[in-house]
């Protein structure tokens, strides 16, 4: 209570249990509400996946596409480690790579390296589309038949290109599947390698895959001896950067990590310490220790314990005494006796009686022991033993 407060005559506000109470039940309600909400962030929806995915078994995804080249004993890998050139092919259906992962694979092309890309906004294409009217890209009207004599066409009678964007065909390049000049897919050496690009990756879809030859062009195409790796790039290459591990974490499980880091904060604080008004409690009353033991030694009395009440106010006096003369905590109660008969006018037998005889055997006697240390007390400490 303050100053102020003790004039107004205004008690401060105690606390109260069911202070404690609403708190607790707004930490638990917190609590809940957080790990509702990191629930429902780890079961939401994921990130959508990316089109032509070798794992997607959506109609826009590519997982019939790795089945066909598993069977055909291909090895097909995306872990973006690139095969050795003449040994495998490099397959981009939709280019998620950066500037550095692009340039390796060019640079592995040079040394021999064979890549099909089939995504015309890849820069690894090396094609533009065709335009049509009205600045769009020309798309291919139906199916479309080889047209050239590619080794990787010469089980190809038509595929359906449906729809899939044709492309224009540069100085010195093959073109395949051709509608007038421009063609869906178009080859070129680059270095002492090949590039294969097609107008889009649909008919290799799992939606397509099945429509006409589109298999069959894959097979050619992809699987052109047994035992090849197709490395399908559908991420950066390792190679390196700034970024640390914690990129690498998906969102929702990033939000679950707060989520119960919140949990468990709100956990803590509502085990912690209260933090609100202090409690006002009533101070102890202090007991002078020479009443505590005068009171512990009716005690005793009371009870008949007449040795014991004796022995306890004994000590208590003779302690008082080694102060009061400067005697040492060793000095035993027989050289006490001695001093105070040095220092006063006192009868030595009830001074040695007093201090070092035998213990009371009755009430009386313990009667005459307490008139004896009261005198002792009085002649020696002059009533100061009260004031320790």
């Amino acid at each position: 209570m303050t100053f102020k407060q003790a004039r107004s005559g205004v008690r401060p506000r105690r606390w109260r249990p069911a202070d404690g109470r609403r708190r607790r039940g707004f930490l638990m309600v917190l609590v809940l509400l957080v790990t509702a909400a990191a629930f429902w962030a780890m079961a939401g929806p994921g990130p959508a996946a990316a089109p032509y995915g070798p794992t997607s078994t959506a109609p826009g995804g590519a997982k019939a596409l790795a089945l066909l080249l598993s069977q055909l004993g291909d090895k097909v890998g995306t872990s973006g480690a690139l095969p050795v050139p003449g040994k495998g092919v490099a397959l981009v259906l939709y280019d998620q790579l950066d500037d550095d992962s692009r340039a390796q694979v060019t640079a592995w092309v040079r040394r021999g390296g064979t890549l099909v890309v089939a995504d015309p906004s890849s820069p690894l294409e090396g094609a533009a589309v065709a335009q049509g009217l009205a600045d769009q890209g020309l798309v291919a009207g139906g199916s479309l038949a080889p047209g050239c004599r590619a080794p990787w066409v010469r089980d190809v009678a038509e595929i359906a290109a449906r729809g899939e964007f044709l492309l224009e065909v540069p100085n010195g390049a093959l073109a395949c599947f051709s509608q007038g000049e421009p063609a869906f897919a178009v080859a070129r050496s680059v270095g002492a390698g090949t590039v294969v690009s097609l107008g889009g990756a649909g008919i290799w879809s799992n939606a397509g895959l099945a429509d006409q030859d589109d298999a069959l062009l894959a097979a050619d195409l992809l699987a052109p001896g047994r035992g090849y790796t197709v490395a399908w790039l559908i991420a950066p290459l390792v190679v390196g950067g700034n970024q640390g591990i914690w990129s690498l974490v998906a969102g929702r499980v990033k939000v679950s990590l707060a989520g119960l880091a919140i949990a468990v904060l709100a956990a803590c604080l509502w085990r912690a310490r209260r933090l609100g008004r202090p409690v006002l409690e009533e101070p102890l009353v202090p007991i002078p220790g020479s009443e505590l033991v005068l009171a512990t030694g009716r005690l005793l009395a009371r009870n008949r314990r007449w040795g014991e009440a004796a022995a306890l106010m004994r000590d208590d006096l003779c302690g008082q005494l080694r102060s009061r003369f400067g005697l040492g905590p060793a000095a035993d109660a027989a050289t006490v006796a001695q001093v105070v008969l040095l220092h006063t006018a006192l009868v030595q037998d009830e001074v040695m009686a007093a201090l070092a005889g035998p213990p009371p055997r009755d009430e009386a006697e313990l009667v005459d022991f307490v008139r004896s240390l009261q005198r002792i007390r009085k002649e020696v400490l002059g009533g100061a033993a009260t004031k320790r």
